[in-house]
């Protein structure tokens, strides 16, 4: 089974329309887990009540959208766990081409092609045993900028990324709201934590970084 983790707040009609997109597209949707995350104090709760029932729907007291993200991977039952945003598209057979790609292996972080990103991992996508090793989707401390970033430095620090040329569009402009401006505040706040949190790796863990701007950027912010 795959457990799709959707956060969302403020935005149940795109939030009904990104599910329903990925349901249509699985090979396999009786072998997908949906779970939807929102806020309990969003003023549109209601409307999310309407569209999904208590097997969907969680609510929480999150004071991020990592906190919303990781509460709802907790309760997540899948073998491989995917966390599907409002501007990352399926595409046909998603599921099925998932499967394939990581057929045979154990212990791992997708990094799929998203048209943006060359390097870092903007649609996670893992398996059980990888998200055990930490016990979060993203690291808590992140409110939300960076997260990402960290992840996936992470991910080439412990050796365990897969590159797939699968592509996943992510319209990253293709939704300029309330939440888009709330979220893109975090990036002071991001930004301080990577660089604590990459801190704490030795030189040679850190070496194992594969990007080389990032390995510069980092030594440029006196993580060296």
């Amino acid at each position: 089974m795959i457990s799709i983790i959707h956060p969302s707040r403020s935005r149940p009609e795109k939030s009904w329309q990104t599910i329903s997109r990925w349901i249509e597209n699985a090979f396999s949707p009786d072998e997908v887990q949906l779970i939807v995350s929102v806020d309990i104090d969003d003023t549109r709760l209601n409307e999310y009540k309407d569209i999904y029932d208590d097997r969907v729907l969680k609510v929480n007291s999150n004071k991020s959208s990592v906190e919303a993200i990781n509460k709802a991977a907790a309760l997540s039952g899948g073998d491989i766990l995917i966390v599907v945003s409002d501007d990352t598209e399926s595409i046909e057979d998603w599921d099925a081409k998932i499967l394939d790609e990581v057929e045979g292996k154990t212990d791992w972080i997708l990094k799929t092609q998203d048209g943006i990103q060359n390097y870092i991992i903007t649609f996670p996508i893992m398996d059980r045993a990888y998200f055990n090793r930490a016990g979060y989707i993203y690291h808590p401390d992140f409110d939300h900028m960076f997260c990402d970033t960290y992840m996936s430095c992470v991910a080439d620090i412990n050796r365990r990324r897969i590159t797939s040329q699968l592509i996943f569009p992510h319209n990253n402009d293709s939704i300029k709201d309330d939440l888009r401006k709330r979220t893109d505040a975090t990036w002071k706040q991001g930004e301080e934590t990577f660089i604590r949190l990459m801190k704490q790796f030795t030189p040679e863990e850190r070496s194992r970084i594969q990007d080389p701007s990032m390995r510069n950027w980092l030594r440029n912010k006196g993580v060296r």
